[in-house]
């Protein structure tokens, strides 16, 4: 195997480690601030501490929101108008979902049971809402590029009455990548939406919204590009913003204006005060590129290692993955899993859901060790065997 590929800079001295230890492999709910965003978080928590209401109702919203809008905008290859600040991806899908009005009674919506259970409620929820019909696919993992997009074209071209779907750019179970270019033109073809959810994509793989002909889709930014919790942003092509309603009637904004989507009452200030600098961070670990090598190398030496073990099953392919892998045992419950990973070798991962079953979710960070994942793989070993001999 190739070796670790390198960051330009040095990584324990911009990114804090915990102290004890447990070995986290469970970077996919959170990932660390570097200490420059920490440090921008904690000033701009006194600068508005101390500067209050004159800042809030002045600097703040013309200076530093407008500022984050448009260096968003330049990271996804959008133009600042059609940026939307959230407070996570999951409410910048629900504001997508929730909001599309472009259904008539009868209309399909389609997900399928890969995408995150909160966008799939939310896409169940429009039977209510909108008189839609809700359509799931059911895959099952392990399953290849071309199966997927085959899938897809499937369902695309023999749903009657399909106007609107859900598609994961990164599916957050087993951190599989989905065609979303050649599944949005399908659909396009076809005078279908897709409201396309990157809570997993941004900061680690390439998110261009023109390449990938992409309308709407909804971000996070505490995953991979390190900002402080509590921000996200929407992404509406300007030309389909007329198809997303104004939040609860807001009429603060005109209706062409995309801050009319979303009335969040008081925004999370020192997060978007905090953002560039994380965005300033991004770029000088050489950007997605870079990270999206590391973090594949890492994740391809764990799952190399316990490939062959009796009664393991490695759940997301090899090649056109993320950071994220999911895995199962014969014989073991996720969560049994789970937690003899944690009790009894110091190891946290997570247990995440794809339709009824349950898998064994492990993320690498960018600081992520091969000794961590060597523990990790050590742990696999005696876990299979053990679990083979009980079944023999």
């Amino acid at each position: 195997m190739p070796t670790l590929p390198a960051l330009p800079t040095d990584l324990d001295a911009l990114c804090p480690r915990a102290p004890d230890a447990i070995v986290n492999l469970e970077h996919g709910y959170f990932g660390a601030m570097a200490l420059p965003v920490q440090q921008a978080l904690e000033e701009a928590i006194r600068y508005t501490n101390t500067h209050l209401s004159p800042f809030l109702r002045g600097e703040f919203g013309h200076k530093h929101a407008e500022t984050l809008r448009a260096r968003l905008a330049q990271l996804i290859n959008a133009e600042p108008h059609e940026i939307l600040l959230t407070r996570s991806a999951s409410e910048s899908m629900q504001v997508l979902i929730g909001q599309y009005r472009a259904l008539e009674p009868g209309d399909a919506v389609l997900w399928s049971n890969l995408d995150y259970p909160a966008m799939r409620y939310a896409m169940a929820w429009l039977e209510g809402r909108r008189g839609a019909r809700p359509v799931e696919l059911q895959f099952t993992l392990p399953l290849g590029r071309a199966a997927l997009l085959d899938r897809y074209a499937a369902a695309i071209r023999d749903t009657p009455g399909l106007k609107l779907m859900l598609l994961s750019q990164v599916y957050p179970a087993n951190g599989q990548q989905a065609p979303v270019r050649e599944i949005v033109a399908l659909a396009r073809e076809r005078g279908i939406d897709v409201l396309v959810d990157s809570a997993h994509a941004l900061g680690q793989v390439a998110v261009d919204v023109q390449a990938l002909g992409v309308d709407f889709a909804g971000f996070n930014l505490h995953k991979w590009i390190g900002a402080p919790p509590g921000l996200g942003f929407v992404y509406i092509r300007a030309s389909q913003l007329d198809k997303i309603e104004p939040h609860f009637g807001d009429r603060d904004y005109a209706g062409d204006d995309i801050r009319g989507r979303l009335h969040a009452g008081m925004p999370p200030v020192s997060a978007i005060m905090a953002a560039p600098s994380s965005l300033d961070v991004h770029e000088m670990l050489g950007g997605v590129a870079a990270k999206e090598a590391r973090l594949n190398w890492l994740r391809c030496y764990w799952m190399r290692r316990v490939a062959d073990l009796p009664g393991l099953r490695l759940l997301t392919p090899l090649d056109g993955g993320t950071a994220l892998a999911a895995f199962t045992i014969d014989g073991m419950a996720a969560r049994e899993v789970q937690g003899a990973l944690l009790e009894r070798f110091g190891i946290f991962t997570v247990e995440r859901q794809v339709g009824g079953t349950s898998v064994v979710r492990v993320t690498v960070a960018l600081t992520t060790t091969t000794g961590e994942l060597d523990r990790l793989v050590d742990a696999l070993n005696v876990l299979a065997r053990e679990a083979a001999a009980r079944s023999a």
